[in-house]
């Protein structure tokens, strides 16, 4: 049966980001889903983006992923810092269950005010291409 590595390079993603002390240690959190009253600033680990492609042995796909970092800080530089720390993490290997990690690259990376002008707010978005074991 094929399957999507989605949640596994999640799980993935979020061991990284959380075995960084440095990363830890700047922000309040990382999260999938945000509660009210969060305190910044803190990451989301969200939109995933799947392309398949096959060939005549094995099924793979491209995962795309956004990391955001949240900041209240006056001026982008903590935004920037966190998705630094982010791209830091993210170098380290990665071990999937059931999947193999073929290829990781950086797809874009901007950091810009928010609807609510106080929140400066990072997007960091990562291409994984990902072979079924």
């Amino acid at each position: 049966m094929v399957q999507t590595a989605m949640f596994e390079l999640q799980k993935g993603i979020f061991q990284n980001l959380t075995s960084n002390p440095s990363l830890t240690a700047k922000v309040t959190g990382v999260f999938d889903s945000v509660n009210e009253g969060q305190e910044f600033p803190y990451i989301t680990i969200s939109e995933p983006f799947m392309l398949p492609f096959e060939t005549k042995q094995k099924f793979g796909e491209e995962l795309s992923i956004v990391i955001h970092g949240w900041s209240t800080y006056n001026g982008k530089k903590e935004a920037i810092d966190i998705l630094n720390l982010c791209l830091a993490s993210l170098a380290m290997k990665m071990n999937l269950d059931g999947f193999a990690i073929q290829k990781v690259e950086v797809s874009s990376m901007r950091v810009f005010d928010d609807a609510d002008p106080r929140i400066k707010h990072g997007v960091l978005t990562m291409k994984y291409t990902i072979q079924n074991n």
